[in-house]
């Protein structure tokens, strides 16, 4: 008899005890927590807006068909209409079941805005004229660039008018 409350005294002890270690680190973790958040400035975003001129896809005129590599590039001009540098992208056409817009073929792109002072550095895939990416890097003033961006595209070589737009949101 002894033994058994003993043990039960035990027990309870260590529930206790085990209790009260969670308590004490959710509130080691509230408090690093709230030191955490608190001392993290609220990140900022800028927008830039480029538009596009002589947009060319090197195509033999059709939409790519999947595994068909294509190049896009054109000049991007700022909001006065000056060059502000270079468009490049390297693309595949895809074909997936699985697509969300159920467009069947699609591309995977890799894009490089060269531009004065930088070079600004995005990805995505889809179909269609406007398209979003992410902003994955960069390099010189763009160095370590995140965000993402709206493209609509309306290129030579598909039967587009060579123009394009840009809207860029930059988050520090």
């Amino acid at each position: 008899m002894a033994n058994h409350t003993a043990s039960a005294d035990r027990r309870a002890f260590l529930k206790r005890g085990a209790i009260g270690a969670i308590g004490a680190a959710a509130a080691t973790a509230v408090v690093v927590g709230g030191a955490t958040k608190s001392a993290t400035p609220a990140s900022s975003e800028r927008t830039i807006r480029f538009t596009g001129r002589g947009w060319h896809t090197d195509t033999d005129g059709t939409v790519p068909d999947k595994g068909q590599r294509y190049s896009v590039y054109g000049e991007l001009l700022d909001s006065g209409g000056e060059k502000a540098g270079e468009f490049y992208s390297m693309a595949v056409g895809i074909d997936s079941p699985f697509q969300v817009t159920g467009a069947g073929v699609g591309t995977m792109e890799v894009h490089t805005l060269n531009l004065v002072g930088g070079t600004i550095v995005g990805v995505g895939a889809g179909g269609g004229i406007e398209r979003t990416y992410a902003i994955v890097g960069g390099t010189g003033k763009y160095a370590g660039a995140r965000g993402s961006y709206i493209a609509r595209q309306d290129t030579y070589g598909l039967g587009g008018n060579g123009k394009a737009e840009l809207l860029l949101t930059l988050r520090d």
